[in-house]
């Protein structure tokens, strides 16, 4: 049983994402889960964080097939748009904007990448994380593993979903189970 608190939690759908905070150049470059990240990244990150882990499925996939279309149609591709296609362009572009030098993680892991990115955060000790999840929807913590609030505890796995988890989040919940072990607030 590990346990930990969330400080800070946010839901960010896409229409709902606000990157005003960027200059026009830079906004009208973004894709959707760009949006989301900066957004989350924006709200939640302060001073007092020690890292940031980004955690997505499947990133910039779409990104992707427009790269490997553009490379079997044309024979080469853009030098932009392949950098803004690896799975951690947003959290670096965020940390390079404003300044970060904290360490960041990007975890893809498919369906579990939500529940793997919460356990990657609180297994690190005495720390404070920014989390943040983005796929068709971004959802961003700040896990402080110095106190408690919420507790991990391994076992009785099951598939959680997001919607569940927002639930949970949102206290119509009180416990979320995902393949990896149950969060229950204590």
């Amino acid at each position: 049983m590990k346990k930990f608190n969330i400080e800070k939690y946010c839901i960010i759908k896409p229409d709902e994402a606000d990157v005003s905070f960027l200059p026009m150049l830079v906004r009208r470059k973004l894709s959707q889960i760009d949006k989301i990240v900066f957004s989350i990244l924006n709200k939640l990150y302060d001073e007092k964080i020690d890292n940031i882990i980004f955690s997505s499925r499947y990133g910039e996939f779409d990104r992707l097939n427009e790269i490997i279309s553009q490379y079997q149609t044309d024979n080469m591709v853009s030098p932009i748009k392949f950098s803004a296609s690896v799975h951690n362009y947003a959290p670096a572009a965020f940390s390079q904007m404003k300044k970060v030098t904290n360490a960041y993680n990007a975890i893809s892991a498919g369906d579990e990448s939500l529940e793997t990115g919460i356990c990657t955060a609180i297994i690190q000790p005495d720390t404070r994380t920014c989390l943040c999840y983005a796929d068709d929807i971004g959802i961003g913590l700040v896990i402080d593993t110095k106190n408690s609030g919420y507790e991990f505890i391994q076992g009785e796995k099951q598939k959680g979903n997001i919607e569940e988890f927002i639930e949970f989040m949102n206290d119509e919940k009180d416990i979320w189970a995902n393949t990896l072990g149950k969060l229950r607030k204590v």
